[in-house]
């Protein structure tokens, strides 16, 4: 699965790997979940971060962001966590919802 952009370099704006104040400000108001939130949610399930924009791949900066500085998270394994559950229902039916998904096949990031 493709990471959907890199973002910081024209992409999601409020992406939490954006290192931006508008994404400090959307995770502050608990629109988004911080970049520190969403990498203990891949190393406790597996899973990783779907871009809040486009659920249906990966969160480009999510992406860049382990390839570049924990390589010891695998892209390649665990289901998409969808921002609208994660938002919704919260981080645990979001979790479980992730491990429904199809398994990321051939990321690279």
């Amino acid at each position: 699965m493709e990471p959907r952009s890199t973002c910081g370099s024209g992409g999601c704006q409020t992406c939490p790997f954006s290192h931006n104040e508008q994404a400090e400000q959307v995770a502050n108001y608990g629109c988004l979940p911080s970049a520190a939130d969403i990498l203990r949610m891949k190393e406790l399930s597996g899973h990783n971060w779907a871009c809040h924009a486009d659920e249906s791949v990966m969160c480009g900066g999510f992406a860049r962001y382990v390839t570049a500085q924990r390589p010891d998270l695998d892209l390649k394994v665990g289901g998409l966590i969808a921002y609208t559950v994660w938002y919704h229902d919260g981080e645990d039916v979001a979790l479980a919802h992730a491990g429904l998904t199809q398994e990321v096949p051939g990321c690279s990031a």
